[in-house]
Order: structure tokens, then C-alpha cells, then sequence
């Protein structure tokens, strides 16, 4: 009972911290409980497209529950070193180590039942939100949410794993020492790191080849490959270039005289740098959670909002068609009476006839074929149907081609294919734009001057590509569709219909931006708890340093000015390095949403520049918050020590 009585006046008398660290592990618990009722839920299971939705909505749990794991070990290690001071003094009162650890024991499992039963309470309460918000971004109105015990179970027993893991490290780290030098351990200071410059170059290295790798990614499947392998570096690297690059930094800054040897400067530069390992590794963390946060979102709500302009590339007209010949009688007169029978009417028909689609790559100014990792897909047409179908009067000669691709980043003015070489006229539109076999590769359309020309460039064989509008309801065209699919027994590859694919991307990009916000606030909550226990580190650990200077005449103000140098030095290198590290990923973003068939540049920069406006006023509001409670630890108008 003593025990019990010591852990609960441990928690009181610590309640600031461990209160805050409850509700972060609470809000974490409710995150993953909230994804764990979206994986068993059985409408989302019966949903078109919800499979799409459960597969990431599993890698989101793995991603949170780890983020779960990293954050808690993190904060509890920062509150462990303010727990050693009254441990050591209970062991010199003759409790013994088993006794030390019934005390952690008892502390572990109150902090795990109010975590645990806070976060499900809270994550009960918000999943009805939670689907209505998915609803309205899936426009899925069938979806609705359902309380499980199976969730309510498993989320319970991965936080009690947790905790158990927790009170291990804890009891193995008092094991490992004598408990009575947990008294000493708490007031020792750290010393002055070596300068690692091997680890500072291969950081470097690791960054460069990682920005490298993000600047050459080409918009194909492998694209995501290259990504996630650019992301693996760019981790390394920004671990590497923090750790050690901020105590080069430090030691810069401290070999300046006419800087170093400022009150203010003095104070906040000497005090970093002896903790500075571990608060590098912080800082690096800090900054890849930030960078996180940005990629995710502008990802996510740059498909989100950019789903019309891919509906638009896919299915210019409500029905697409594509088959070796025309519709012939029979066909338009089968066409007519099902459109009849579902209330519909049938709008001019517009006809591409083209070559079917080779793959390849284009490098430099030559078109290769390739069927490894293709990132276009080349047809060509002539110049009379271009015409036709877009109301222009191009005339080309033998040599010249007229070629529209929805990339604008690809401008060319002269192609190389098969060895002939053409001067190429770009195109800016295109009415019978389509993606044909809704694949992966951005299509290039050729237009020759004639036939045989056109047969030259692709020898492949032609097909004729049917678009037409329909006036009626959305689910009309959706039931006209499968009925002509089935009657006229169509590959799903060689047909669509523009209110069957708004319903998939609506589905697909709204779940994505739903998974990515929860992710995000994740990231963002583990972001905030992160700098602020930091801050509370470093005040306590400063407290007593303040209260000397004090004593041999710092005023106030200059503590003042101390305070804010020392954080203001490292508190916005996060920031700005999320920044450089997100506009080094741009380029591969932008060719991963390429693979989506989004080619809208200035929607998705303007999405960055939102999300990262919303992310610095975020954390300008952390700093003016945390430097409060930094400030309040080491205000020294008293003895720390009474």
C-alpha cells in the first residue's frame, strides 16, 4: 500500500508533466482506435472502392501505432530523469530496488488506465464524426460507424504492450546502476560533445544522394520506389547532419569572440552545447515530423482537390468507347434503346480514330520504346481528324508533327522516332483527350500529316475512340454502361463512363485526404508534445545556471535576452529544414502524382503554399508557448534549491 501511495504522490507532485503526456497518449490511443474501427468496419468493407481505403487505412495504424511507440519512449525517458532524484532518496530511506520497482509498476499502470480509457472514450465519441467527415469527402452516404469490442480490445491490449515494454526499459535502466546514484545521476550535466565531422560528410551524403534521387524521379510506377528509397536516405541523413551538425554549429559560434562573448550569446551557446547530442536527435525528429506533415497533406488534398482535373483526362465525355471499328448500325440502334429504357438521351457523338498506344521513354529529344519502366504511352492520328474533332485548320508538311501531351513541364520542338527526325508544333488542346486503358503512363498524341505517315511513327493497329454526353441521372449512365458492356461483351479496359469514375475518385482521393489528415494530426500532436517536453528539459535542466549567473549580477532582462537567443538559435532550424527538405521533394511529389494522372502544377503549389503557411503559424504558436513555459522554469527570483 506504501508503494501504491508513493506512485500516486509521484504523479501528483509531477502532474504538469505527466498530465500532459497522458493526454498526448490518450489523443494517440483515440487516433488508433478511430483506424482500427475503420479496418473492421464492415460497411466500409461492402463499399466500392473501400479496400483501397482498408489497405491504407492498415499502413496508417502500423504508421500511427509506431509513432505511438517512438513518442512515449521519448517522453517517458525525459520523465524517468525527473523521477530519478526522489527514487535515489527513497533508496538512501532503505526501499530496495524490487521495492523502486513496484513504485514504477503502480505509477506504469494508473498512467495506462487513464490513457487507455480517456483515448477510447474520446475515440468513441469522435468516430461518428469521424464518418461523417469521410462521408461527405467519399460522398459513400451508406457508410456508417460501428462500436466493436474486437476494436475496443485490440487497442487495449497494444497500449497495455506498450507500457509493458515501458516499465521493462524503466526497471532494466535502474538495474543497470546502483539506485543510489540515481540521486547524482539527476544533477550530473552532460560533457562537451566531440565534433564528428565523418558523420557530419556522410549526412551530407546521405541528404544530396536522397534529393538526388527525389529531383530525377520519373513519373512512372517506379516512381514510388524511388521515393520511398529517397525518404530512407533523406531520414539518415537529417539524423547525421543534425547531430553533428549542430554541435559544429555551436562550435562556430562559440570560436566568434565578438558573438560568443555577449551575456545573451555566452549563456545560450555554452548551455546547448553540452546537451546537444540528444537535443540534435530531437531537432532531427522534430524536422522530419514537420516535413511529414507537409508531404502527407500536400499529397493527399492536392488529389483531393485536383480529382475533377483527372476526371476531365480520363473521360472527357460521359461514355468512352474504344474498339478496332466504328459503331456500326446495329450498335447505335442498341445504343439508342438502352439509353431509351433508362430515361436518357444520347448527345452527338465524337469519333478519334488513332493508333494503339506504344510504351517507351523519351530521352532527350528521342522517343525509345520500353516496356520495363514506361513512362509514356505514344499514339498518333492525322492532321484531318485532329481538325475535325477540334475545330482547327493545321496543315504539315512531311517532317512535321503536331504533338499534345497534358505534362507542361514536356515542351519539345523537335522528336526523334525510329531514327526520323520531325520538327514538332505543340499543342495546347485537345477534345478527345483520353487515357487509354486507364494506365499508369501519361499519353503523348502524335498527329501526322497523313495516314501512312502516322502508321510510320506506330505501326500499330487502329482504333477507333467513341465519346458521347448523356442527359440524365449519374446512376442511369451507371446502369446504361454495365447493360452496354454486357451486351457488347467490352474489356472494362476499353470503355468508361465519367459517373463511374467520379464515384472512384471521390471514393479513392477522398479517403486518401481523410487517412492523411488523421496522420497528420498525429504527427502534428506528437510534433507540439515533442518541442514542448524539450523545452521543459532544457529549463529544468538551465534552472539552476540561470539562478548562478544570477547571483553574480545577470540582471533580469539579460536572462531575459539569454532566453530567447538560446531558443530562437536552434528552435526554427526544424522548420526551415522542412522546408528545404519538402521543396528538394517537390519535383518527386509531382511525379508520383503524375502516376494519378494529375498534371495540375499550380494547384499543387498552391496547396504547398497553404499547408506550409498553416504549418509555420503552428509553430510560431508552439514557440511562443513553449518559450513561456521555458521561461517560467528558469525565472530565478528564487533559490531553486529550497
Amino acid at each position: 500500500m506504501l508503494k501504491l501511495k508513493l506512485a500516486w504522490r509521484g504523479l501528483v507532485h509531477h502532474g504538469q508533466q505527466y498530465g500532459m503526456f497522458v493526454f498526448a497518449s490518450a489523443v494517440l490511443v483515440a487516433l488508433n482506435y478511430i483506424f482500427t474501427a475503420l479496418v473492421n468496419n464492415s460497411s466500409l468493407h461492402q463499399a466500392m472502392n473501400g479496400q483501397y481505403l482498408i489497405i491504407i487505412a492498415r499502413l496508417c495504424l502500423i504508421f500511427v501505432l509506431m509513432l505511438a511507440v517512438v513518442f512515449m519512449f521519448y517522453v517517458n525517458s525525459f520523465l524517468l530523469q525527473q523521477r530519478d532524484r526522489e527514487l535515489g532518496l527513497y533508496n538512501m530511506l532503505g526501499l530496495t530496488r524490487g521495492n523502486l520497482g513496484m513504485i514504477m509498476f503502480w505509477e506504469n499502470l494508473m498512467l495506462y488506465i487513464a490513457a487507455v480509457g480517456l483515448g477510447l472514450l474520446a475515440g468513441i465519441s469522435f468516430l461518428k464524426i469521424a464518418f461523417l467527415v469521410l462521408q461527405h469527402l467519399t460522398t459513400m452516404q451508406h457508410l456508417h460507424e460501428e462500436i466493436k469490442l474486437a476494436s475496443v480490445n485490440k487497442v487495449a491490449v497494444m497500449f497495455g504492450v506498450i507500457y509493458g515494454l515501458l516499465l521493462l526499459y524503466d526497471i532494466g535502466r535502474m538495474r543497470r546502476v546502483k539506485p543510489i546514484t540515481l540521486w547524482q545521476q539527476a544533477n550530473a550535466g552532460e560533457q562537451e560533445p566531440r565534433s564528428h565531422w565523418v558523420s557530419g560528410i556522410l549526412g551530407v551524403v546521405c541528404l544530396g544522394a536522397g534529393f538526388v534521387i527525389a529531383v530525377r524521379t520519373h513519373p512512372n510506377i517506379s516512381a514510388f520506389f524511388s521515393f520511398m528509397g529517397a525518404i530512407i536516405l533523406v531520414v539518415i541523413g537529417t539524423y547525421l547532419v543534425f547531430i553533428s551538425g549542430s554541435i559544429l554549429l555551436l562550435k562556430f559560434l562559440k570560436n566568434r569572440p565578438q558573438y560568443y562573448y555577449q551575456p545573451q550569446h555566452f549563456i545560450a551557446v555554452s548551455g546547448m552545447l553540452h546537451r546537444m547530442k540528444q537535443n540534435g536527435a530531437s531537432l532531427a525528429s522534430i524536422c522530419l515530423l514537420c516535413t511529414s506533415i507537409l508531404v502527407t497533406m500536400i499529397m493527399t488534398a492536392s488529389l483531393y482537390f485536383g480529382s475533377s482535373s483527372v476526371l476531365r483526362l480520363w473521360n472527357p465525355y460521359d461514355v468512352m468507347i474504344s474498339q478496332p471499328q466504328p459503331l456500326n448500325k446495329t450498335q447505335q440502334q442498341q445504343l439508342h434503346q438502352l439509353a431509351h429504357r433508362q430515361q436518357l438521351q444520347v448527345q452527338p457523338q465524337h469519333q478519334l480514330t488513332m493508333t494503339q498506344p506504344v510504351l517507351g521513354e523519351i530521352q532527350g529529344s528521342v522517343f525509345v520504346k520500353s516496356q520495363a519502366t514506361p513512362t509514356y504511352q505514344l499514339a498518333t492520328l492525322t492532321v484531318a481528324n485532329y481538325n475535325h474533332l477540334n475545330h482547327t485548320h493545321y496543315h504539315l508538311k512531311a517532317n512535321e508533327i503536331l504533338f499534345y501531351s497534358p505534362d507542361s513541364n514536356l515542351h519539345l520542338t523537335q522528336l526523334t522516332i525510329k531514327q526520323q527526325h520531325y520538327k514538332v508544333r505543340m499543342l495546347h488542346h485537345f477534345n478527345l483527350y483520353f487515357n487509354y486503358e486507364h494506365s499508369v503512363t501519361t499519353p503523348l498524341f502524335v498527329v501526322a500529316a497523313n495516314r501512312t505517315q502516322a502508321q510510320a511513327i506506330n505501326p500499330q493497329r487502329w482504333l477507333t475512340v467513341t465519346g458521347f454526353n448523356l442527359r440524365g441521372k449519374p446512376q442511369r449512365q451507371i446502369h446504361f454502361a454495365q447493360q452496354m458492356q454486357a451486351l457488347w461483351q467490352l474489356d472494362p479496359s476499353m470503355y468508361s463512363v465519367r459517373a463511374q469514375m467520379a464515384a472512384f475518385w471521390n471514393s479513392l482521393f477522398g479517403g486518401f485526404f481523410f487517412l492523411g489528415i488523421l496522420i497528420s494530426i498525429a504527427m502534428a500532436l506528437t510534433t507540439a508534445l515533442m518541442i514542448y517536453y524539450k523545452q521543459i528539459a532544457e529549463g529544468t535542466a538551465d534552472r539552476q545556471r540561470f539562478w548562478t549567473m544570477q547571483q553574480v549580477g545577470l540582471s533580469l532582462a539579460e536572462s531575459r535576452k539569454a532566453i530567447y537567443s538560446q531558443v530562437l538559435t536552434v528552435f526554427f532550424l526544424p522548420i526551415v529544414g522542412a522546408v528545404v527538405i519538402t521543396g528538394f521533394a517537390l519535383p518527386a511529389i509531382i511525379n508520383v502524382l503524375k502516376v494519378f494522372s494529375l498534371y495540375n502544377i499550380h494547384l499543387l503549389l498552391a496547396v504547398a503554399a497553404i499547408t506550409l503557411l498553416l504549418l509555420i503559424i503552428l509553430y510560431v504558436a508552439l514557440y511562443l508557448l513553449t518559450t513561456q513555459v521555458y521561461s517560467r522554469l528558469v525565472r530565478v527570483e528564487f533559490n531553486p534549491q529550497n
